[in-house]
C-alpha cells in the first residue's frame, strides 16, 4: 500500500519535467525564427529595390538619345565638288571614242548593226568655264578613233561645264543624233590617268553618221 503514493508522485514528476522539456524546446526556436527572418527580409526588400534597372535604363536612354543626333549633324560636311571629284594638281583632260557610219539596212534608226568605222569624221568639244569658252578640234583616223587633248581641268567635265559635238560629216553624209552628236553629248566616262598622269582621260560616244543610200 505504500508503494502506491510513490509511484503516483514519481508520475507527477516525470508530466512536469515533459511539459517543461517541451516549453524548453518550442520557445527558442520560434523566438530564432523571428529575429532571424526580419533582417533577410529587409535586405533582400533593399537590394531587390536599389539594384533593379535603376542605372541601365537611365544610361541607355541618354546614350541611345545623344549620341546619332550628334553623329547626324556631323555627317553633312560642306565640300567645294560631289563626293566623287577630286582636283586633280597639274592635270589636264583628254577626251577618246568613235564615229560610225550606219548602215543602209539601219539608216534612220540608233541601230549600229553592221556599221563601220568613218575615217576623217570631225568632232568638236565645247566647254565653258567662268564665262570663258573655251573649244578644242578632233578628227577620227583611219579606224575611226578620235583623240584629243584640252587645257582644261578634268574637275571642269565632270562638273558637266563641258560638251562633245559632231561636226557635218565628209562626202555629204549626215550627221546623226545618236548619243547626243547633234545636241552636244555630256556623258563623259573617266577612264584614268594617261601619259604619267599629265592627261585624266575620258571617253565618249560612240557618234554615228547616216549613210548615203540608193
Amino acid at each position: 500500500m505504500a508503494k502506491a503514493p510513490t509511484l503516483f508522485l514519481l508520475l507527477v514528476c516525470f508530466s512536469f519535467g515533459v511539459f517543461s522539456l517541451e516549453l524548453d524546446t518550442t520557445l527558442p526556436p520560434s523566438s530564432f525564427l523571428s529575429t532571424h527572418a526580419h533582417p533577410p527580409h529587409h535586405h533582400h526588400h533593399h537590394n531587390h529595390h536599389s539594384h533593379v534597372r535603376a542605372k541601365p535604363p537611365t544610361h541607355t536612354t541618354a546614350h541611345a538619345t545623344a549620341k546619332p543626333p550628334a553623329h547626324h549633324i556631323h555627317n553633312p560636311s560642306p565640300s567645294p565638288y560631289p563626293t566623287h571629284i577630286y582636283p586633280m594638281v597639274n592635270t589636264y583632260a583628254a577626251f577618246e571614242g568613235i564615229v560610225y557610219k550606219k548602215s543602209c539596212k539601219h539608216a534612220g534608226t540608233d541601230n549600229l548593226s553592221e556599221a563601220t568605222p568613218l575615217p576623217g569624221a570631225i568632232v568638236t568639244l565645247h566647254c565653258t568655264i567662268q564665262s570663258r569658252d573655251v573649244m578644242q578640234i578632233g578628227k577620227t583616223a583611219s579606224n575611226g578613233v578620235f583623240h584629243l587633248e584640252a587645257s582644261i581641268k578634268p574637275e571642269h567635265v565632270q562638273l558637266g561645264h563641258c560638251k562633245m559635238y559632231l561636226s557635218p560629216a565628209p562626202n555629204g553624209l549626215r550627221r546623226s543624233n545618236y548619243n547626243g552628236g547633234i545636241q552636244g553629248a555630256t556623258l563623259f566616262r573617266p577612264v584614268g590617268h594617261i601619259q604619267n598622269a599629265k592627261f585624266f582621260l575620258f571617253n565618249v560616244g560612240p557618234f554615228a553618221v547616216e549613210p548615203n543610200c540608193p
